[in-house]
């Protein structure tokens, strides 16, 4: 289930961004979008590229949002692999957006990271700004009163009880005027919740069982988790059979969310007698 709380995140950062640029302290923007993820390195995706435009600006910033459900030892280091690769491509260095959603024993995301070469006599690193959920005041989003916010509240610090913070947490989101967005605010707010209050459900508050199910986020997550495990089985196929597969060739497959698509080229996969005709298909229409 941890796939299905990673996927969420993502959920609320195509939907509701700009929430998470709140969560970070970035206010005063006149609008936001989210951008198509890219593979910034071999079979790696960031969380999230944000476009961000202020009023008196004619250039965007960009944003970079990387979410980890708990600290990592490598979460630092992955950030400024991305800021590098993007600084390069794009010629710019965007903001960082570093979320951490729960701690976890002495593990900590520092928000900072360095490479040096082989002798140490060149140095390249960079510093970010980290935000750890559990150091939020559920209140403080409460009051903003972006509904965006409400699905972080349950791994915010509150006095209340998980069902009293819940209860409110639903009061908020059935004001919600558009109910594509409502119901897929609420599923993404009960998964999260289930981060952390692992021993509680809060069906009932939401809606009941049905009511989860039908939710469009949920279909957009499976779908997110579908193409993933497609794109994992191509490349243990190739791998399989053919052997070592050179990353930089296959690194297209990344970027393919069409399911049909994909399931077009596992099916080649498993028949092609030598890699070129796969990564000829892979590209076709790049």
């Amino acid at each position: 289930m941890r796939q299905d709380k990673d996927r969420s995140a993502k959920w609320l950062l195509t939907h509701h961004g700009d929430a998470i640029l709140k969560l970070a302290g970035i206010t005063g923007f006149t609008s936001w979008k989210a951008l198509q993820a890219e593979t910034v390195a071999p079979r790696r995706l960031p969380d999230g590229l944000l476009e961000v435009r202020f009023a008196g600006s004619p250039e965007p910033m960009w944003v970079l949002v990387e979410i980890e459900t708990y600290p990592d030892s490598d979460a630092d280091r992955q950030v400024l692999d991305d800021l590098m690769l993007i600084a390069v491509d794009r010629k710019i260095v965007p903001e960082v957006v570093s979320l951490v959603l729960k701690p976890k024993g002495n593990l900590t995301v520092t928000g900072a990271a360095e490479r040096k070469s082989p002798r140490g006599g060149t140095k390249l690193g960079g510093s970010w700004p980290v935000v750890r959920l559990w150091e939020l005041e559920a209140e403080t989003l409460f009051n903003a009163g972006d509904p965006g916010l409400i699905p972080w509240v349950p791994l915010t610090k509150t006095a209340l009880t998980p069902d009293q913070l819940m209860t409110q947490c639903r009061d908020r989101l059935v004001q919600v005027p558009d109910l594509n967005d409502r119901a897929g605010l609420m599923a993404v707010t009960q998964i999260l919740a289930g981060l952390a209050f692992p021993d509680k459900r809060f069906l009932d508050l939401f809606g009941g069982a049905e009511a989860m199910i039908e939710s469009p986020v949920l279909d957009e997550v499976k779908a997110l988790i579908r193409v993933r495990a497609i794109r994992e089985n191509i490349l243990a196929v190739l791998e399989t059979r053919l052997g070592s597969v050179p990353v930089e060739r296959v690194a297209p497959l990344q970027t393919i969310t069409n399911e049909a698509r994909l399931k077009d080229l596992l099916r080649l996969a498993t028949t092609c007698a030598d890699l070129d005709p796969f990564v000829t298909a892979l590209t076709a229409g790049k």
